[in-house]
């Protein structure tokens, strides 16, 4: 609701009795919150009255001037309508009597009764003044309503850019600043899905599920046909384990939007968790075929295609994946792997150590590549490897058993002595 503006009432005391009246009659937009009034009898003993009648006229929206010769003789009525148009404060002169004020300044204004008959010349007074009535109230409707569309523009504004801040936040990885950012948004408009969609999207990278998809469902009631926030929803039921609700969401993303590639490729992902590789390389083959440029498509099929043990096909993706990514660490990452486990022990500590490059705290790098040194038989290497990743919290023991049941059985499939001290780093206590 609007805020109740505030009239003014200008008159010379010898009209008392129609100042009365007019409040009497405006008693009904009173009531409904549309006005306050405020006229020199609200002054109370000990209060100075010049101070109180002109802080009182400064932050008025209406000045109603009762126009009659004693108001237009008076030297007070004609200070406080000067002040009134300084302000800017809208002036409305209700006409009481016959008198010369179409040579006064208020001659410059709309007056009310209509055309400007004096209350005293109508018929029925009482119409005269519910004359005056609907005249106030228009101009209050209209006065209203440019206040609310400034006010409704103005957050609007703010909303946007507080959106927008978000965005960049985001983009700078500052999750918590921009979800502040978009809460902001949200609160300045709170009926634009996309703003949802994008808060959603970082609770979801921090990991914070319950709340994303509140974001993203909220995104969806706000916006049915939103494809982008059944595709986010669908990725983060994935991430809960939910996959049968996942796999609806990305199939209402791709029935919304059937050239929409990241909807395939997340739904492939969902396949590739349940242990559905076929139907998984299917939707990233999609994906892939509507975005050749798609670096997660290229990645993820990398995945599942190491999992069917069709390491060439793997390599082949991950290896697009750093083309179009270089900056992205999990591709090199699983492509070590794949060279680890094809005995090509220098390319696997060369991807190594781009992932630890570009991902320092990754311990299974360190400890992936100290077992690809230990092949080269370089132990300062491998032993310096496997203490960091030991020290950064990774199982070297149960690590290295899974690969290669134990120390002895190493040495030998590979021919090799493993020193000592490395040896006992390597077996169980």
């Amino acid at each position: 609701m609007s805020r109740p503006l505030k009239i003014f009432i200008t008159y010379a005391h010898k009209d008392t009795k129609a100042k009365d009246e007019l409040i009497t009659r405006l008693g009904v937009m009173k009531s409904d919150g549309l006005i306050s009034i405020w006229n020199d009898n609200e002054i109370t003993a000990g209060d100075i009255w010049r101070d109180a009648i002109f802080s009182n006229l400064d932050d008025s929206d209406i000045l109603l001037y009762l126009v009659s010769a004693y108001s237009l003789a008076s030297e007070n009525c004609n200070k406080e309508l000067a002040e009134a148009l300084n302000a800017d404060i809208k002036v409305i002169p209700i006409i009481l009597e016959s008198c010369d004020w179409l040579y006064h300044k208020l001659s410059d204004f709309q007056a009310l009764p209509d055309r400007g008959k004096p209350i005293s010349e109508w018929e029925h007074k009482s119409a005269g003044w519910q004359n005056v009535v609907e005249g106030i109230r228009q101009t209050i409707n209209k006065l209203q309503f440019q206040e609310d569309s400034s006010r409704k523009s103005s957050e609007k504004l703010q909303a946007e850019l507080a959106f927008q801040y978000g965005n960049v936040q985001t983009l700078l990885g500052q999750k918590n600043m921009a979800i502040k950012a978009y809460s902001k948004a949200i609160y300045f408009n709170p009926n634009d899905a996309k703003i949802y969609n994008n808060r959603g999207v970082d609770y979801g990278e921090k990991g914070e599920h319950d709340l994303a998809i509140k974001d993203f469902t909220k995104a969806i009631e706000l916006e049915p046909d939103y494809e982008l926030a059944y595709n986010n929803r669908g990725a983060v039921y994935r991430s809960k384990g939910k996959y049968d609700k996942a796999i609806e969401d990305c199939n209402k993303a791709i029935e919304l939007k059937s050239d929409y590639a990241e909807p395939y490729c997340n739904r492939g992902a969902v396949y590739r968790n349940k242990g559905e590789i076929e139907r998984a390389i299917e939707d990233y083959d999609i994906a892939i075929k509507l975005n050749p440029n798609f670096v997660e498509a290229y990645y993820n099929r990398g995945l599942a295609y190491h999992e069917k043990s069709e390491l060439d096909l793997a390599i082949k993706d991950y290896s697009k994946a750093v083309d179009l990514n270089p900056k992205l660490f999990h591709p090199y990452y699983n492509r070590g792997n794949v060279y680890l486990r094809k005995g090509n022990f220098d390319k696997a500590i060369k991807d190594y150590s781009k992932t630890i490059e570009l991902n320092s705290e990754l311990g299974e790098a360190y400890n992936n590549r100290g077992e690809a040194w230990l092949h080269l038989k370089e132990w300062d290497e491998a032993r310096s490897d496997l203490k960091v990743a030991k020290d950064m919290g990774v199982d070297i023991v149960t690590s290295f058993h899974n690969d290669y049941k134990d120390v002895e059985a190493f040495e030998r499939r590979n021919d090799v002595k493993v020193p000592k001290d490395i040896a006992a780093m390597l077996k169980h206590p």
